[in-house]
C-alpha cells in the first residue's frame, strides 16, 4: 500500500515539474484553436475577398478548449453593395486548377465564406471568378514585416498574466486564436495581427498588433 501511495506522488510531481518546465509560450503553442500563417488578398469596384490558411479546430467550437488541428483556408468575399442570397457560386482556380464553390452568407459580417480545407504555402496563383468577373488574389503574408511567429511571441508576452493564470500544471484552460484584420474589417488601410485567448469561463482577452513593426495597438482585457 506503501508502494502505491509512493508512486502516485511520484507521478504527481513529475507531473508538477513537467508542468512548470513549460514556457507561456509553449502553453499558448499547445493550445492554439486556429493560427493563420498565410494571408491573400484582393479587391476591384465590385468586390473583396481574403483567404486565411493555416490550422485551425476540426470542431470549430468557442468554448475555451483547444481541439485536434486541420488545414484549412477560408475565402471570403464581400460586395460593396448589399447581399442579395444566403448562398452564392463562385470559380476559384488554385495554379489554374478550377473548381466550383458554393460560399455561404455570413450575416455578422455581411461576408460570403468557404473553407476549401486545405493549406496554402504562399506560392500558389489564386483567381476568383464571380459573373465572369475575374479578381486575383495576392499573398500579402509574404511582405509582412513581423510574420506570424514574432506575433505570436508579442501577443504572448503583452497578455503573460492573462495566459498564466489559466495554466494548471501541465494545461492551459483556454484556447487561443492568431487571425489578421484585413484593412475592410477595420476600416484602415492596414492589415493587422490580432491574438486572442479564450478561457473556459467563456472569458477572452485580445491583443492587436502591427504586421510592419510588431507595434501593439489595441489591448482589451
Amino acid at each position: 500500500m506503501k508502494k502505491k501511495i509512493l508512486c502516485i506522488l511520484l507521478i504527481a510531481v513529475a507531473v508538477v515539474a513537467f508542468g512548470c518546465g513549460k514556457t507561456t509560450l509553449s502553453y499558448v503553442e499547445d493550445n492554439m484553436a486556429e493560427i493563420t500563417k498565410t494571408f491573400y488578398f484582393g479587391e476591384n469596384k465590385t468586390l473583396y475577398a481574403t483567404l486565411s490558411s493555416g490550422q485551425r479546430e476540426n470542431e470549430y467550437l468557442l468554448n475555451g478548449k483547444a481541439e485536434p488541428l486541420v488545414d484549412f483556408a477560408l475565402l471570403s468575399v464581400t460586395f460593396f453593395e448589399e447581399a442579395v442570397a444566403n448562398v452564392i457560386t463562385v470559380e476559384v482556380s488554385v495554379n489554374e486548377t478550377k473548381q466550383t464553390i458554393e460560399l455561404e452568407l455570413n450575416r455578422m459580417s455581411g461576408a460570403y465564406m468557404a473553407d476549401l480545407e486545405r493549406f496554402f504555402t504562399g506560392e500558389e496563383t489564386i483567381i476568383v471568378e464571380y459573373n465572369g468577373e475575374q479578381l486575383q488574389l495576392n499573398n500579402l503574408s509574404k511582405d509582412f514585416k513581423v510574420q506570424w511567429k514574432e506575433a505570436l511571441e508579442i501577443a504572448v508576452e503583452q497578455l503573460q498574466s492573462e495566459i498564466t493564470k489559466e495554466k494548471e500544471y501541465a494545461n492551459l484552460n483556454a484556447e487561443c486564436y492568431l487571425k489578421v484584420l484585413d484593412k475592410r474589417a477595420n476600416n484602415f488601410e492596414e492589415f493587422f495581427w490580432c491574438f486572442t485567448i479564450l478561457n473556459v469561463k467563456n472569458e477572452s482577452f485580445s491583443v492587436v498588433i502591427s504586421t510592419t513593426d510588431g507595434s501593439v495597438l489595441a489591448k482589451t482585457k
